[in-house]
């Protein structure tokens, strides 16, 4: 329907023609914005003020004074990152701004970057050469750049231009200590508090000082008289808490943390609050406190998450998921609901949910390092652990002092048995956290497993001492004192392993390998049956029994627990190879053949008789045969790693396409990441395509997870050889030569070290 015209007085269209001009005039629009940002900050409002102040600078990209604000805004909800931006940005636009380089100096100093921020501190002195905050920012960038001196000079500039700065004495009295001057340090903390003796930050400062020299008495009396100049101080009434919980008298810190959530209202106060209601098994006020921070801007998603955590500590994940799912229902784009769906799936062992969550998670923020770090931990726990190694060495190139990150790594590393490389990244973590229990630990497990045992047991006795009740503490002891040969204490420590965690399977795994080296044969066979009777489908032990049956020579029941394994685990390579060694003793491959014939016959997917079959196929020196038994499995299922990895080292030999063996290789990479015999097929592929740098980096890894394998380094050796790599393949090749090859495989080695020679 068209509107009705009617007549309108000229000068009300003259006024309205006015006011849209004025309100779409660019530069008064941005200068609005920045109202309203600034009204929103000074409501505590940050998430809104943001998206003024970023309307203000889409208008005006050089528009200085919003990104100034811009960063402070970002600053208040802890983005380190965009306060970093839009500072320099704000800086470099304000150059005359003695604040705006203050502002980016400081963010600069926090991020690290201490000749930056010395650069800005530089400019500012060269607007005003006697502001003192210039000279402190002057000063902590020095002593950032290790100048220890230099920095006590430039913050004893800023005392002179302004005794009653309170803030400089705290920097200088932080300086003598870094130089290991303490006397000092206390004395210039005192020295602030009678220059301004009704200061609240001279005697936190003092405060902050002895309680790093553990003088806990005199921490209390500064805290209290800080308390008594400002009985609204946030500062003071956490740090009394936090004395108070060390103590452990959590009845006198929980009126601090109260006054503390009270009077800072934000989200992190009442966070602290809910975490001690926790501690001190006061579910109901937590959830309370937690309800409250829900409704509070910003506190959503945050409580929500906890509310969650609280559901799922209490045995009630389904009301924990609804949480977090009702979260993104709302939000979907929501981080923190994300990073919470991750750690709810990875606690139920539901590491493939998980990695699909963390994959959109990914996608959606793709520089997100949390983000990022989730993925790892997800890929790590669904068995990808290349994959997994990938994303944490990917992510300690974004944040090389990760040691959250490094811990990982060196942890992923000795699972895949480089021991080395582990050791070098446990070193790390133990220098940038040298108290911790778990730091040790690790460390401990790299030093035997790099054969300095000595050194081993002298950090897995440390960490005993600290946490005797740890089981797996004594699993890695009673290893150490197998690498000593010593029996007796051996099975003491696996004793007391499997005392304190009775569902060890490596505590059990060490007591039967001590049973069967003391020649304990029926021992160690009872005790896997013990244990199955409990649990009779448990794969690991079922498989633990078959390798027991195998070490005493009883190949009947070792046949049939590798042959159960099967049943359960169709990849399990394992078990394939240990069945058709099993058959070649016995002089039964003929038989084994036939039966696993017939079970092909009767079975409606029979993946696991043709797999079978082609090996005993290979054993008997039938390859035609072996390949087409390999070709029905993987027909059956484009999954069937094992048959897939055989079929893709026959076609590399020359009896296939590269292509499809290429595609067979990746195949079963991806369902058997950790199998050197897998990763050695799939590097061996790439050698025999030509594709040099993934042959090396691939047959490096397959080494990696297999270093006693004459083979490989054999192969290793000629993909660098290919590569034009001739001193690392001459390394290669001669290690192989140590290892004890075959005669042929010798004979072909030195043939090829030969060719290098001439």
């Amino acid at each position: 329907m068209r509107m009705k015209c009617c007549a309108v007085p000229i000068a009300i269209v003259i006024l309205a023609i006015s006011t849209v001009s004025c309100s779409r005039d660019p530069e008064a629009q941005k200068r609005e914005y920045v109202v309203e940002g600034d009204r929103e900050m000074e409501a505590k409002r940050y998430a809104e003020a943001i998206i003024h102040y970023r309307n203000a600078v889409r208008l005006d990209d050089k528009f200085g004074e919003a990104r100034l604000k811009l960063a402070q805004a970002y600053g208040q909800i802890g983005d380190g990152r965009n306060a970093l931006r839009e500072a320099v940005r704000a800086a470099d636009l304000l150059p005359d701004s003695v604040d705006a380089q203050l502002r980016a100096g400081s963010i600069l100093l926090l991020d690290g970057q201490f000749a930056d921020a010395k650069a800005r501190a530089l400019t500012a002195l060269g607007k005003e050469p006697a502001n003192a905050n210039a000279l402190i920012l002057l000063g902590n960038a020095t002593a950032g750049l290790r100048d220890l001196d230099g920095a006590i000079e430039h913050v004893e500039e800023a005392i002179d231009q302004s005794p009653q700065l309170t803030l400089a004495y705290t920097n200088l009295g932080a300086l003598y200590s870094a130089k290991g001057d303490t006397a000092a340090a206390e004395a210039t903390l005192r020295r602030a508090i009678a220059v301004a003796p009704q200061s609240v930050d001279a005697h936190l400062s003092l405060a902050n000082f002895l309680w790093a020299m553990n003088r806990r008495g005199e921490v209390e009396a500064e805290l209290r008289r800080a308390l008594e100049l400002d009985p609204k101080s946030t500062t003071a009434h956490r740090a009394l808490a936090a004395l108070y919980t060390v103590q452990g008298n959590a009845a006198a810190a929980e009126p601090h943390l109260k006054a503390y959530a009270e009077t800072s209202g934000d989200v992190q106060s009442q966070l602290v609050l809910a975490d001690y209601y926790v501690k001190e098994g006061r579910t109901a006020d937590a959830v309370r406190t937690l309800d409250a921070l829900a409704k509070q801007d910003g506190g959503d998603a945050v409580a929500t998450v906890r509310l969650a955590g609280i559901d799922f500590a209490k045995g009630n994940g389904g009301e924990a998921h609804r949480r977090i799912d009702d979260l993104l229902k709302r939000r979907p784009q929501n981080e923190v609901g994300m990073r919470a769906k991750v750690r709810l799936l990875l606690a139920e062992n539901r590491p493939r949910e998980a990695l699909a969550v963390t994959q959109t998670f990914v996608k959606t923020f793709p520089d997100s390092l949390p983000g990022q770090y989730a993925h790892a931990t997800a890929l790590e726990a669904s068995g990808s652990l290349d994959d997994a190694l990938a994303a944490y060495r990917e992510l300690l190139v974004k944040s090389p002092t990760s040691v959250q990150v490094q811990q990982r790594l060196a942890r992923l590393l000795l699972r895949q048995g480089n021991s080395k490389e582990a050791l070098s990244f446990a070193q790390q973590v133990l220098k940038a956290r040298p108290q911790s229990v778990d730091a040790h630990f690790v460390y401990a497990q790299a030093l035997l497993r790099t054969g300095n045992i000595p050194a081993a047991e002298r950090e897995l006795r440390a960490v005993e001492k600290v946490a005797p009740n740890w089981a797996e503490v004594h699993n890695w002891l009673g290893l150490l004192h197998q690498a000593k040969r010593d029996h007796k204490a051996s099975r003491e420590s696996f004793e007391r392993a499997a005392t304190l965690d009775k569902t060890s399977i490596a505590a059990l795994a060490g007591l039967v390998s001590t049973d069967i080296a003391e020649k304990n044969h029926a021992g160690a066979i009872a005790r896997i049956q013990a244990r199955l009777a409990a649990d009779p489908e448990n794969v690991q032990l079922i498989s633990m029994s078959g390798n027991a049956y195998l070490a005493v020579r009883d190949l009947q029941n070792a046949e049939a627990a590798y042959l159960k394994v099967l049943q359960k685990e169709e990849n399990n390579i394992e078990a394939y190879g240990r069945l058709a060694a099993i058959y070649l003793a016995q002089r039964r491959l003929d038989e084994a053949a036939k039966r696993f014939e017939e079970l092909a016959r009767r079975e409606e997917k029979p993946v696991v008789p043709e797999t079978m079959m082609g090996m005993i196929m290979m054993r008997l020196n039938k390859p035609d045969e072996a390949r087409k038994h390999f070709e029905r499995a993987v027909q059956l299922d484009p999954r069937a790693a094992v048959a897939s990895n055989n079929l893709a080292w026959d076609y590399a030999n020359g009896n296939g396409n590269l292509d499809v063996a290429l595609r067979l290789a990746q195949a079963a990479k991806a369902e058997l990441p950790d199998s050197a015999d897998v990763t050695d097929t799939l590097g061996w592929v790439y050698y025999k395509k030509g594709m040099a740098t993934l042959a090396v980096s691939t047959l490096r890894e397959a080494v990696d997870k297999d270093p006693s394998s004459a083979r490989i380094h054999y192969r290793l050796g000629l993909a660098y050889l290919q590569a034009g790599n001739k001193v690392e393949a001459k390394t290669a090749l001669q290690r192989a030569l140590t290892l004890n090859p075959s005669p042929a495989d010798a004979e072909a080695v030195r043939n090829t070290l030969a060719t290098i020679t001439s």
